[in-house]
């Protein structure tokens, strides 16, 4: 099926997400979603496991409105629903969705000529899991505010911050951020489809964490090989699957070039995966700067990659 991008992004413009049909064949489905039950059930049996949205977690998340990192829950302690971050290193089969042309055209169409792919994971939800928490993911995003008002300091944000009526209802803030989320099985509102708040991203404030949510949701579903596209500053959360099969998506998370990534591709990337990279796939992970951001010694990171010149640590001027 012909894909309709003049749709897509009309609709986004209007709701904030646009769900995509018929993206990846059967095939593809089969071959990702192989890739991803195979990893999931590795990890597990090594005792890697993050699992979270059990209902007991869910209570400490709204009791901690702090917004420490989420904490990894083993099933033993209440943990239901399986994350797994990092999938760059997990399968080249993974590694080809962030190129995919629609994601990055959709990308391209929110957040301009430049950006970075934030993260790659996937979250496997299962029966037992709780809904999450309404969020925005691009939270961090500086709230605009006019002179002389009150404003939260960009080092103070919170995860779950909730300001009620203190941003000026006729401003919001940009779209630094956007998310596709692939579909690797059927997405139902019996099956935890993501929940979501048409129109969210044009509101000024923060969404109410409180589980079950203030504000009416709608499920967003499909078929699998569907991807849905959202705005970071959509109001979404993990639905409840109430049925008995995991469904199963991947989350791939672009943002703006002056903003620090979720995963640190720097540190954590396997040199192997890096080695096989395409210019374009490292400059999705930032080794090319952004009017001299991310410059490495006066070159561009990728540059630094390939230059010859020893690293010097210390320069020394002799005396006599």
């Amino acid at each position: 099926m012909a894909i309709d991008l003049a749709r897509a992004k009309a609709d986004y413009e209007r709701d904030g997400y646009c769900i995509i049909p018929d993206v990846l064949s059967p095939s593809e489905v089969a071959e990702v979603r192989q890739r991803v039950v195979e990893q999931a059930e590795a990890e597990k049996a090594l005792g890697w496991a993050r699992e979270d949205a059990g209902p007991t977690q869910l209570k400490k998340v709204l009791e901690d409105q702090a917004g420490a990192l989420r904490e990894s829950v083993p099933e033993i302690q209440g943990g239901v629903n399986q994350r797994m971050y990092f999938l760059l290193n997990k399968g080249k089969v993974l590694r080809d969705l962030v190129t995919r042309p629609v994601a990055l055209e959709l990308a391209e169409h929110v957040l301009g000529e430049n950006f970075l792919l934030s993260s790659f994971g996937a979250n496997i939800a299962k029966k037992g899991g709780v809904p999450e928490p309404l969020h925005r993911d691009n939270w961090w995003c500086p709230m605009r505010f006019r002179k002389g008002d009150a404003h939260i300091k960009v080092g103070d944000r919170k995860r779950y911050s909730v300001e009620p009526d203190s941003a000026p209802k006729d401003i919001i803030m940009p779209a630094c951020a956007c998310n596709v989320v692939w579909m690797l099985t059927d997405f139902t509102e019996e099956n935890g489809g993501t929940r979501l708040v048409p129109g969210s991203h044009l509101l000024p404030d923060n969404p109410d964490s409180t589980v079950p949510h203030k504000v009416p949701t709608i499920a967003a579903t499909g078929k699998a090989g569907s991807c849905i596209f959202f705005d970071g500053r959509l109001w979404h959360g993990t639905g409840q699957n109430l049925t008995d099969e995991p469904r199963i998506g991947l989350l791939a998370f672009y943002c703006g070039p002056q903003f620090r990534q979720l995963e640190n591709f720097f540190l954590g990337l396997d040199p192997a995966v890096l080695d096989e990279c395409s210019d374009k796939f490292r400059d999705l992970l930032g080794y090319t700067p952004w009017f001299f951001y991310g410059v490495a010694d006066g070159l561009s990171s990728r540059k630094r990659l390939r230059a010859r010149e020893p690293w010097i640590p210390e320069m020394r001027i002799k005396g006599p």
